[in-house]
């Protein structure tokens, strides 16, 4: 199955989430768009630490330049991201 970015899939398997992010420095919050139960994030950035909220104000999770992490979402349909400077790419995953 084939998801496109921004795009959620519904299917034998279940909600499907997929966005290919640029951060700023100030937390955005992204639509999941369904509850879902992990989110994962591929931090693009060669130098820029990506921050990761559950409610836009709170650091829940770090992921370092070049890191790869899967986060417990519990249920969330968003999820706030930023970096320091901002203009870094994050992939982001969620089912």
């Amino acid at each position: 199955m084939s998801v496109k970015q921004g795009q959620i899939s519904i299917g034998g398997s279940g909600n499907h989430y997929f966005n290919d992010y640029t951060t700023t420095n100030l937390y955005a919050e992204l639509s999941i768009g369904f509850p879902a139960s992990k989110i994962s994030l591929v931090n693009d950035s060669n130098s820029d630490p990506v921050q990761v909220s559950f409610d836009g104000a709170t650091l829940h999770y770090q992921v370092a330049a070049g890191e790869y992490k899967d986060l417990i979402a519990n249920g969330v349909t968003s999820v706030y991201i930023k970096a320091t400077a901002g203009g870094e790419k994050v992939r982001v995953t969620a089912e």
